[in-house]
Order: C-alpha cells, then sequence, then structure tokens
C-alpha cells in the first residue's frame, strides 16, 4: 500500500541520513581527539628536551644526578646517563624493576640523535601496559662532549586522561546519534511530504479518470452490439472490420480501467478481500478448463498436475483472477506448439502454484521490473498481442494482499516459471 511504501521510504532515507550524520560526528571526534593528542604530545616532547638540557648542565656544574629518589621509585622519570661511545655508564637511573627490565628490551628503538624522542609503548613481566615517553641529548662541556643523557617519562596519566576523554567523546557521539536519528527521521518526513501529495493527486486523477471512462466505455460497447443485432443494417466488408477494431480497443480500454482501479484501490489501501477457506485444487481445473479453448486457439497444449484437496486461506475471486494473469501471460509469450503446464502441489505448511512454459524466457534484468506497471519486456509483441503492461502488477497486488510471495524462474532448458507461494 502507499503508506507503507512511503514508510519505508522515510525510515530508509532517515537510517542513511543518520549514517552519514553520525559518519560525520564519528570525523569530527576522531580528528578533534587525534589533534589534541598530538600537540599534547608535541608539548611534552619539547619539554622533555629542555628538561634533559637542563639536568645535563646540573651535572656538569654539580654532579647532581638527573632524577631523585622519588621519581625513581614511583617510576614517573628515570634516567641513563652512558659516555660518548655508548658503553661506558657514567649514571644509570632506571631502577630495578620489571619496569627497567621492560624498557631495556627496547634498547634498539632509543632515540639515536641529539634531541631526539620516541614514544615507547611495551609491557612489563606482569603483563601492565608502559608508555614511557624518551629523549636524548648529547651533554656537551665547552666543546668537549661528555655523554649521552636518555630520560624517561611516564606517559601512563596522559594517555588513560585521554583514553577516558575518548571515552566520553564517543558516549557523547552515540547521544547525538539518537538526536541526529530523531532530527532525520522528522526531516525525511518533511522531505516526502510534496512526494506524497503528489502522488496522491496522481493516484485520485487515475481513480477518478478511470471511474468515468466507464460509463463511455459501456455505451460504445453496447453501441457495437446493438449494430451487429440489427439484421436490417448492411454493413460493408470495412464497416464490420471497423467495428471489430473499435470492439477490440473497447475490450482493451475496459481492461486498463479496472486494473487502474483496482491498482488505484491497493495504493490508497482500500483494496480490501474477504478471506476465507478456498479449494485451491478445484479453482486450478476450473480456470484451466476455461482457459483450455483460449490455448488451443493458439496452438499451445495446457496441461495440468494439480495435487487434490490443497485448501488455502484467501479471495477465491481475487486467486481466480490471479491464475488467469498468470496463464494468459504465459500464453501470449509461448511459440504455438510449445506446452504450458499448471502446477499445483504442497510443500512443507505452504500451497506452491507453478506456471510453466516454453518461450524465450525473461533476461536477469528484466526479473527485477516486470511487476512494474506498463513494464513491458518486449513492447512491439505486447501491443500487438493487446498486453498492457499491468497484469503481473495486479498479480503481485493479489500475492501481497494473500500475505504471499511470487517468484521468476528459468524454466530449464527453455521458458519461464511463475511461481507463486501461498499460505
Amino acid at each position: 500500500m502507499l503508506s507503507n511504501s512511503f514508510g519505508k521510504l522515510q525510515k530508509k532515507m532517515t537510517i542513511i541520513h543518520a549514517l552519514i550524520s553520525f559518519a560525520l560526528i564519528i570525523l569530527v571526534v576522531a580528528s578533534s581527539f587525534t589533534f589534541i593528542w598530538w600537540e599534547i604530545l608535541a608539548h611534552e616532547k619539547s619539554e622533555l628536551i629542555s628538561k634533559i638540557y637542563h639536568e645535563g648542565e646540573e651535572w656538569i656544574a654539580s654532579k647532581e644526578p638527573p632524577c631523585n629518589a622519588t621519581s625513581i621509585n614511583n617510576q614517573s622519570m628515570l634516567a641513563y646517563f652512558v659516555e660518548a661511545d655508548g658503553k661506558t655508564v657514567i649514571l644509570d637511573q632506571m631502577g630495578h624493576s620489571p619496569v627497567r627490565d621492560a624498557l631495556w628490551r627496547k634498547r634498539d628503538v632509543w632515540p639515536k640523535d641529539n634531541e631526539g624522542t620516541r614514544l615507547i609503548r611495551c609491557h612489563d613481566a606482569n603483563g601492565k601496559h608502559l608508555r614511557y615517553l624518551v629523549g636524548l641529548v648529547t651533554v656537551k662541556d665547552g666543546d668537549k662532549t661528555v655523554g649521552k643523557l636518555y630520560m624517561f617519562k611516564n606517559m601512563h596519566f596522559y594517555y588513560y586522561a585521554a583514553k577516558r576523554t575518548l571515552f566520553k567523546l564517543l558516549w557523547g557521539a552515540l547521544g547525538m546519534l539518537v538526536v541526529a536519528f530523531g532530527i532525520s527521521y522528522w526531516l525525511a518526513g518533511k522531505n516526502i511530504e510534496p512526494i506524497k501529495k503528489m502522488y496522491s493527486r496522481l493516484q485520485q486523477f487515475t481513480a477518478d479518470a478511470s471511474h468515468e471512462m466507464r460509463t463511455p466505455l459501456a455505451v460504445t460497447r453496447l453501441a457495437v452490439e446493438s449494430i451487429r443485432a440489427d439484421e436490417d443494417s448492411k454493413l460493408s466488408e470495412n464497416s464490420n472490420d471497423a467495428l471489430g477494431m473499435i470492439d477490440n480497443e473497447n475490450r482493451r480500454m475496459t481492461n486498463l480501467t479496472d486494473s487502474l482501479m483496482s491498482l488505484a484501490r491497493d495504493d490508497s489501501g482500500t483494496f480490501v478481500m474477504d478471506m476465507g477457506k478456498v479449494n485451491i485444487s478445484d479453482l486450478c481445473k476450473k480456470v484451466a478448463n476455461n482457459l483450455s479453448l483460449v490455448a488451443f486457439d493458439r496452438n499451445i497444449v495446457l496441461k495440468t498436475q494439480i495435487d487434490s484437496d490443497l485448501v488455502v486461506n484467501g479471495n477465491e475471486n481475487a486467486l481466480e483472477h490471479l491464475l488467469v494473469i498468470l496463464l494468459d501471460n504465459s500464453f501470449k509469450y509461448s511459440d504455438a506448439d510449445t506446452t504450458v503446464i499448471l502446477k499445483a502441489y504442497s510443500h512443507k505448511s505452504h500451497v506452491i502454484l507453478d506456471v510453466m512454459d516454453e518461450g524465450e524466457g525473461i533476461k536477469d534484468e528484466d526479473k527485477e521490473r516486470i511487476f512494474d506497471r506498463f513494464y513491458r519486456v518486449d513492447k512491439a509483441r505486447s501491443r500487438q498481442l493487446g498486453g498492457l503492461g499491468l497484469g503481473l502488477s495486479l498479480a503481485l497486488t493479489i500475492v501481497n494482499a494473500h500475505k504471499g510471495t511470487i517468484k521468476v524462474l528459468d524454466n530449464n532448458p527453455k521458458g519461464t516459471i511463475m511461481r507463486v507461494i501461498l499460505k
């Protein structure tokens, strides 16, 4: 129905808008967090290098160690001072703990150039995560190089502070997503409102036009029948041919208006059927019998394979119309001296109806569209055979009203299977 279609469209637009908004929010959050973290890291690197220079000058002036006992014990700041050759240790203030062992195992990634820094991530023997910022400065006494001073600053506080900030930002982003969903749903509704109004007007026009066309079509049909029934009238062969064309076009237009009325009622939600128990086996036999002359007239063999006592919950008139549509469609697109088979059988808790033909088949790209209104695979042939492009649309409407499904399958080695599954 129309309301369901627009409801699905609104939900789809809401999801798309909300996901786009959420992606932008996450991008802003991630960019902001990354920028802030790198700014903090750049500041700490600069501060650490300045501190190493200061501690190097203090060592030259008074031999004062770079780190005090408290810093070493709580592992907030460590130092390692070696001569220029990198082998002779001048001062080791890395303590005696799993932290020292973990940092020593990462010695190959310590900075090697003057004023170089590295952020080292590792684990100690107890599995504890460690993050230390390491800086290197070459300490000189005048022109003489004294050695290389490494200092290690514990970044644990900064890391967990940043982690907590990130989680807060993500929770905020989640809240903004909820708000984005609400706003997107409202905007989607506002966006499709003009379309709904336009479609509603079109739907009303279709229903009104179809209704208004019924009377002149009925009058025209009666006039043709009256002329033909008048025994006193002497019509030429051309006149009889003209009456035949008028009658054929009248019937085609009548079928078109009836189909448009049914589809308009389905769009508006007024396509309501009285449901009851239907013996689908008897109905299939009845329809096949009624259409056997049509098949014979087109040199097509109509066969049936119908299981007995198949019962479904549905509307008998609508299901009969469905079978007529599917069989008539198969007749139109089947060549002479081919076979059309109507099968009805049960599978698990479902009743399955198969209409199988030996025609040219339907291309995969057309299978998705054959249920669209006015869509015809072979327009020239459809026009020649009187096709309107509405039959399968009506078939889909009837199947949906019965909460069933309809599928288009290939009939090997050649042809098409229209399969309807009913509960």
